[in-house]
């Protein structure tokens, strides 16, 4: 059943249309010709990382997070487990036969991880990714071979910025630590289309989605140094050279909004589906975009003054963003859009534990946390941990109110209410789009790196 050749089909096209435009770890000419050719997988090397793509698809699938809803039902079933067994099966823990193939899997599995919520084999193989790249020398350009083609230049770069965006996700949503800066990575961006269109289905306009990736990679380089401010604020600690500074939080103000200007259209408004895959490839870089770009923002308010009424604007902003991306965007992405949602109201509840605030300022940070909520209540009937983090969330507005001594009823609420959401939602949604289905027990064990205060 996992050498099925029709399945296999199906789980590579899974990736190419739902976890390629975010993190693509190969070159799609190699995948999409080689294995309609025979000419990939050629060894045990590229059955391996073969595997580990087919069992992060058919987790995809079994999630329902997936950018085109046509796959058959019969398909959702029993392929994530035996996939994931083959996959770990396979994967060395050594790094004796060093290749790209190696590198590869683990990032597969370190994302099917992230996907699934287990966060101890996301931090597993994180770590061997920054390992086997160590290893290889990828996180400089400089020490690469000079014979190697341009192909396999690209690929090492796809591969090195997307371990770095899923190392300062990892950072931001548990608490762990950036273990390379982007001021120590020596590597380019990809350029994207490095051979021609081949694909039927995309007319040529919009190869240039890769913009927007890269685009999306300056937003994680800033988001970083947004992360290391906001914690040296909260958790200072000094360097055996002294007090060293972090940047000003009016720098990555600036550096967000000169990032924002020079945006280019297509990757501004989230495009609805078509039948070009290249400009769907660009409808998932807007998403990604505006969620960065105000979760930098809001963390670097937070390392500002503690302006809760600007940290409710930009929050405010996030979640009017949100409503504005088409759900096929929403399912597919799978679990940071509500992993950004569960850390923007933990991080204004937790705003509101720290200050004494005015009743004025109390209010507009429950109106937004109701608004989440109402977004989340939409989401929880076909999403487990839409319905979970929507519970805690509630807990945690319960204590806030506790601490002010404010009943909810007390409060006038001017939130989003469910059917203005739904609304909201349909105007960007195909009628035979379906619901979106999230990734499910994400939040088990949720750290935000913002601190709650007693």
């Amino acid at each position: 059943m996992l050498a099925n050749r029709r399945t296999i089909t199906l789980l590579l096209d899974v990736y190419l249309d739902s976890i390629h435009p975010n993190f693509p770890l190969f070159c799609e000419r190699e995948l999409w010709v080689g294995w309609r050719d025979g000419s990939f997988p050629q060894g045990d090397s590229d059955f391996m990382s073969l595997m580990c793509l087919c069992a992060l698809s058919a987790q995809h699938v079994g999630d329902g997070a997936l950018f085109n809803d046509n796959i058959d039902a019969p398909e959702r079933t029993n392929l994530r487990e035996a996939y994931v067994a083959e996959a770990t099966r396979l994967v060395p823990f050594d790094f004796e036969k060093s290749d790209l193939n190696l590198v590869r899997s683990y990032a597969f599995l370190a994302l099917l991880g992230a996907q699934t919520g287990n966060n101890a084999m996301l931090h597993k193989y994180l770590g061997l990714c920054h390992g086997i790249s160590a290893q290889l020398n990828l996180q400089d350009e400089s020490r690469w071979l000079p014979t190697i083609t341009a192909c396999e230049a690209e690929v090492r770069r796809r591969l090195w910025w997307s371990i770095y965006r899923l190392e300062v996700h990892t950072a931001c949503v548990l608490g762990s630590m950036v273990r390379v800066s982007e001021t120590r990575c020596g590597v380019g961006y990809p350029t994207g289309a490095h051979h021609p269109a081949f694909i039927p289905g995309r007319n040529g306009q919009f190869e240039d989605w890769f913009d927007g990736w890269n685009t999306t990679t300056d937003l994680y380089r800033v988001l970083e140094h947004a992360i290391s401010d906001l914690r040296a604020k909260h958790r200072p600690g000094h360097s055996i050279l002294g007090r060293m500074d972090s940047p000003d939080p009016a720098t990555i103000m600036t550096r967000l909004s000169q990032i924002q200007e020079h945006l280019l259209p297509q990757f501004v408004t989230p495009a609805s589906r078509s039948d070009d895959s290249g400009r769907n490839r660009c409808g998932f870089q807007a998403p990604n975009i505006i969620c960065t770009i105000h979760l930098a923002r809001l963390l670097s308010c937070m390392s500002s003054d503690d302006n809760p009424l600007l940290a409710c604007k930009v929050a405010s902003d996030l979640i009017n963003s949100i409503m504005g991306i088409p759900l096929e965007y929403i399912r597919a992405t799978g679990s940071p859009l509500i992993q950004q949602l569960a850390g923007v109201g933990h991080i204004l509840i937790g705003i509101g534990k720290k200050h004494q605030l005015p009743q004025e300022h109390y209010t507009q940070i429950t109106q937004v946390i109701h608004s989440i909520l109402s977004l989340l209540e939409l989401l929880a009937a076909q999403s487990i941990v839409a319905s979970s983090t929507r519970d805690r969330l509630r807990n945690l507005l319960s204590e806030l109110e506790e601490v002010y001594a404010v009943t909810s009823n007390e409060v006038e609420i001017d939130a989003l209410d469910a059917g203005q959401i739904i609304h909201l939602l349909q105007e960007v949604e195909d009628h035979d789009l379906g619901h979106a289905v999230f990734p499910s027990e994400l939040l088990t064990d949720f750290t935000w790196l913002y601190p709650a205060y007693p």
